[in-house]
């Protein structure tokens, strides 16, 4: 039993220090681009094209119209247009998206889906895009967004910049503030904070495959009409994830991508150009939507992808895949350490070489995760304006948690519900909220 437990913790000492010796790559990475390579906002003047932000709801009748108005209210600029698309049968929200559009009338339009609801995201757009990309006055440029999303009105001009040499643009994605006591919202502020100033900068640099956020996305009317043309749909029909999918598909199909991270300070990395929204607050939301994100990513996504690509490909996707089994490592380590401070295991007992290897990726994890929590409390300070050591610290551990509880669902759902990812598995939708004061709650 003791030799079977000492094979169980050395295995996962091991694939710890491999997975923080590949997250240290990254952050060394990221360091250099960052601090010599992201731009400062232009204060040029690019001509804004004609511009269609594409909204799927389903059920939001609660949030839409806030949504609107709001963001409507911020974007001064005539040729931006929100497209709303609503199923025949959602009452409330076609009803709150007509009176939208009664309202501004040059600058929202509806789309009803053929179908009644809810069938899938994918799907929506789908359809949305055939429609308005079959008349002869359709837009430049299409933006996706959700019905939550503070919209930050600079992106457009990043969109209009980077569109002359790429035709899929990703700006980042970051949480809204939700007060100290938001333990588990608040998790989603170090995440993306993390990501999308490290992990994304170093996509972008080396050249690999951007995959898309879902929002905050820009992609040109000739990347449209060519997936629209080759395979009569944007999105991959029958996934959960197709955001993250498409972000793969543009770079395979010829197209060039960009991460856009552009700071209106280049010194101090604060007041990204970035769209903002508040993400679940209870553990069962966060864990039912990163549950979604996983079994996409991690399984949908490998395959109906694969591995194809080229090398800096390939390592993203071993990065982005490795959380179906890293994920549960945590709690391995922590059961290792409180092994050896009880003592039921010597390390002086261990035999070798397996003694030596185990006390050297204790130190390798040791030092890593001490690294992992400085470079979490520097990214959040880079984003948030405040290097928060204390509330960081909090929020790890519900953080693991909702990512581990994920992994396991997704692991149920692909060998049970998804048949190995054979079959499709329904739309499962997180509830929205807009905040109330969006300039105050948009920093």
């Amino acid at each position: 039993m003791l030799t079977l437990v000492l094979l169980l913790l050395f295995a996962g000492s091991l694939l710890i220090s491999v997975s923080s010796l590949d997250d240290a790559f990254i952050d060394l990475v990221a360091i250099g681009i960052v601090r010599h390579r992201v731009p400062k906002m232009s204060d040029g003047d690019t001509p804004i094209p004609s511009t269609a932000v594409f909204v799927a709801n389903w059920d939001e009748a609660d949030v839409l119209g806030k949504m609107v108005e709001r963001n409507l209210a911020r974007i001064q600029l005539p040729k931006v247009s929100l497209y709303l698309g609503v199923y025949p049968n959602d009452i409330g929200t076609l009803r709150v998206a007509r009176e939208l559009k009664a309202r501004f009338p040059d600058r929202v339009r509806v789309i009803v889906n053929g179908l009644a609801g809810p069938t899938s995201k994918g799907q929506m757009l789908n359809e949305m895009f055939r429609e308005v990309f079959s008349a002869s006055d359709s837009p430049e440029l299409v933006v996706l967004h959700d019905s939550e999303d503070v919209i930050d009105p600079r992106t457009f001009q990043v969109y209009a910049t980077y569109a002359m040499d790429y035709d899929f643009i990703q700006v980042p994605v970051f949480s809204l503030y939700r007060g100290r006591r938001a333990i588990v919202a608040s998790t989603y502020m170090d995440d993306f904070a993390e990501r999308h100033t490290r992990e994304m900068v170093v996509r972008n640099a080396v050249g690999a495959a951007i995959p898309s956020a879902g929002v905050g996305t820009c992609m040109t009317k000739r990347l449209m009409k060519h997936l629209l043309e080759t395979r009569g749909q944007v999105f991959m029909s029958g996934t959960v994830t197709e955001d993250y999918i498409l972000g793969i598909e543009a770079k395979r199909s010829g197209f060039k991508s960009a991460f856009a991270v552009i700071s209106k300070s280049a010194q101090t990395g604060l007041d990204f150009i970035a769209t903002r929204a508040f993400f679940p607050k209870t553990l069962e939301a966060s864990i039912k939507q990163k549950t979604r994100w996983v079994y996409g990513i991690n399984f949908e996504a490998l395959h109906k992808l694969g591995w194809q690509g080229d090398p800096w490909d390939v390592y993203f996707f071993m990065r982005d895949r490795k959380g179906m089994i890293t994920s549960f490592l945590p709690p391995l380590s922590l059961a290792l350490l409180c092994l050896l401070l009880s003592g039921y295991i010597d390390l002086a007992d261990t035999p070798e070489p397996m003694g030596t290897v185990l006390v050297a990726s204790m130190w390798i994890n040791v030092l890593a995760f001490m690294a992992r929590y400085v470079v979490r409390v520097v990214a959040g300070g880079q984003v948030y304006g405040k290097r928060d050591w204390i509330g960081t610290a909090l929020r790890w551990p519900a953080g693991l948690y909702i990512n581990m509880a994920a992994v396991y669902r997704a692991w149920k759902i692909y060998l049970g519900e998804s048949a190995l990812a054979t079959k499709p598995i329904a739309w499962s939708k997180t509830s929205h909220e807009f905040p109330d004061d969006v300039t105050t709650a948009s920093r």
